[in-house]
């Protein structure tokens, strides 16, 4: 008897250390820790899912180290590397030492700014955000409402991004598809800051005398800023248009060259705000003369966890826009409460 019993706690014991060999630790830098699992770091924050408690997200600049080893994961650096394996503690603070297959690497721990589970993770690679807003008057029973959406996808090479935004006008006797905009992007990392990239989008602007826009295209870009505060990419190539104004006169196929940069800039001390600069340029080879812009500038400032209040800002020019009386050029401000995921 006393020998089953001595084997049964034995078997409990390896269990019990097999079992929390298999689950992520984080040690802060006042000397407790948590073990449970880590869900993704995304730019210098942490997103931890603890044993026998809810959800919590830690900057990274308060943990002493890390130890990622429950499944492999795809981890980025501010340096531009990629690598896909697991973190053990190191015996420098905030120092991790990542092993990938046969090789041994040595980083620190605040310059990683994107992990997450790779291996049997499909889940854990979605990350987007949604938002809406609306306002009416009495006065002049007129109302607007305004809605953004983005979902990215991001793989051992490839990183997927669909967005979607809308504003619409409301009376007593009318609805008015004021501005649509929804695209879809894969770029296809040919090295850590260089990739490939084909889009797709369409495009609606009423203030313009656009009434629809199809849009593909494909080039090259390259990710040439990542800090802990700072991420921006850049890409160029060529696109072809189809397009019809509001007078429904439809184009043939247009051909463009584009240029488009993005800045995004991350403060992650309460509160938190997040702020996104983006501008793409067009140059017809189809119509002599014609250019076009399109820029945005979000501004997202956090009210409690997951939730922000967004301030955005869009702005369009066209030296040739669609509509014989149109405007050359429109701006939007819009108001609203959107959740991340």
């Amino acid at each position: 008897m006393k020998k089953l019993l001595l084997i049964t706690l034995i078997f409990c014991l390896i269990n019990k250390v097999f079992s929390q060999a298999k689950k992520d630790t984080i040690y802060f830098l006042n000397g407790s820790k948590m073990v449970g699992e880590i869900d993704k770091i995304q730019l210098g924050v942490m997103s931890f899912d603890p044993d026998d408690a809810n959800d919590i997200t830690v900057q990274l600049q308060k943990l002493k180290n890390i130890a990622a080893v429950r499944t492999i994961f795809r981890i980025e650096t501010i340096n531009h590397k990629v690598y896909f394996g697991k973190l053990y503690p190191y015996s420098t603070a905030r120092y991790a030492m990542l092993i990938e297959e046969s090789d041994t690497v040595i980083i620190d721990i605040q310059e990683i700014t994107h992990l997450y589970p790779f291996k049997n993770s499909f889940l854990k690679r979605f990350s987007g955000s949604a938002g809406a807003g609306f306002t009416y008057t009495r006065s002049s029973d007129f109302g607007q409402i305004n809605f953004n959406g983005k979902l990215n996808y991001v793989s051992k090479k490839d990183e997927i991004n669909f967005s979607a935004s809308g504003i619409y006008s409301i009376t007593d006797t009318t609805f008015s598809r004021d501005r649509e905009d929804i695209g879809i992007k894969n770029n296809f990392y040919i090295g850590p800051k260089w990739f490939l990239t084909v889009l797709a989008s369409y495009q609606r602007n009423q203030e313009l005398g656009l009434q629809r826009r199809f849009q593909e295209g494909f080039g090259a870009g390259n990710k040439f800023i990542t800090t802990r505060h700072l991420y921006s990419w850049a890409r160029s190539g060529m696109v072809l248009n189809q397009e019809k104004n509001i007078e429904n006169v439809s184009t043939g196929t247009l051909t463009e060259l584009f240029a488009q940069v993005e800045f995004h800039f991350f403060r992650f001390t309460k509160p938190e705000v997040n702020f996104v600069l983006a501008d793409a340029f067009y140059y017809s080879l189809s119509q002599t003369g014609r250019i076009r812009d399109d820029g945005e500038v979000d501004l997202y400032w956090e009210i409690f966890k997951d939730f922000k209040l967004d301030l955005t800002y869009y702005i369009s020019f066209d030296s040739k826009p669609p509509g014989m009386e149109s405007r050359t050029y429109d701006f939007s401000i819009v108001f609203g409460l959107s959740f991340s995921f």
